[in-house]
């Protein structure tokens, strides 16, 4: 699959001059930034990252999430839409990224069990990518390893995760009660009292009244 690897430690953005829309996420089109290039410069490399990242980012906040249909764990096809029932917390994970493992498999799981108060009324949901070059039964397998850290986990083809701007292991999307995404941050580790602090800011902007 084409698409941008991105090398952040972290990404959270958040622009106050963001408006509420009623429109879906816009899939950012990978092809047309690589089209032609053979090599580039360090700088050259730097810039390009910026403008997939400004793109990607304008494409899916304050977007609302596409009508997409995921699979449980028993191979149950279920519309992602219909799921989406109050505010959400949606981890996206691939079995092929190694940096962002140990968030997903553990330093996650541990920041929700440290704000099971403030989490309550939110659903927590993981959805794992089964792309083209996956093995037959590894993303199902993943997907059960994980049961223990995750109350809800679903498997998205690789069609539909491009379709969400779903671009790195591990995004997670603040989506509110409208399905809007309201935060998104993207990250590889970070210190524990700094990933609870960006769980709140996230948990803030997706209960935030929009005007």
């Amino acid at each position: 699959m084409k698409r941008f690897a991105f090398v952040f430690v972290v990404l959270l953005l958040s622009f106050a001059f963001c408006k509420n829309t009623d429109n879906y996420i816009i899939p950012l089109d990978y092809e047309k930034y690589y089209k032609d290039i053979t090599s580039l410069t360090e700088k050259e490399g730097q810039e390009l990252q910026q403008k997939i990242t400004t793109e990607w980012y304008y494409n899916t906040m304050e977007k609302e999430i596409p009508d997409i249909k995921v699979k449980d764990l028993d191979g149950k096809a279920i519309r992602l839409k219909k799921w989406l029932k109050r505010e959400t917390i949606l981890v996206f994970a691939d079995t092929h990224c190694g940096f962002g493992k140990e968030e997903v498999e553990t330093e996650f799981h541990i920041a929700i069990n440290n704000m099971k108060e403030e989490l309550e009324d939110i659903d927590i949901l993981c959805l794992i990518e089964d792309a083209e070059d996956s093995e037959p039964g590894e993303v199902l397998n993943y997907a059960k390893s994980l049961q223990g850290n995750y109350p809800n986990i679903f498997i998205i083809d690789q069609e539909d995760a491009l379709r969400m701007n779903l671009a790195g292991s591990p995004t997670k999307f603040f989506i509110d009660k409208k399905q809007i995404v309201r935060q998104i941050h993207m990250c590889f580790s970070m210190e524990s009292e700094r990933r609870e602090e960006a769980l709140r800011q996230g948990i803030e902007m997706m209960r935030k009244e929009k005007p």
